[in-house]
């Protein structure tokens, strides 16, 4: 199994990103900033997978990510849109009257 690697372009050590850990509030977020230390400091990604509870694939798009651009793009959670609304603006406007 080939070991995953992180680019250090961006100036993040493994100490910096413990401090950044502590100050994440969200604990998703907060375990994808675990698992990309972990890796820094040397663990296969696999046995990070099973410490942060996580899949292997999971951890290794983490470090994707972090080296792309960084603890930002890390961080960054692009939400899809989601379903379009059955009812148009006008007809919920209406509905919330009547309720």
């Amino acid at each position: 199994m080939k070991r995953l690697k992180i680019t250090n372009d961006h100036g993040w050590t493994p100490r910096k990103l413990r401090k950044q850990e502590r100050k994440i509030k969200d604990a998703s977020l907060c375990v994808r900033v675990t698992a990309v230390r972990l890796v820094m400091e040397g663990f296969l990604g696999k046995d990070v997978a099973k410490m942060v509870h996580l899949c292997r694939q999971s951890v290794s798009l983490y470090v994707a990510r972090f080296n792309e651009g960084g603890l930002d793009h890390l961080l960054d959670r692009r939400l899809p849109p989601g379903r379009v609304p059955f009812l148009t603006e006008e007809q919920q406007q209406e509905s919330r009257q009547l309720v």
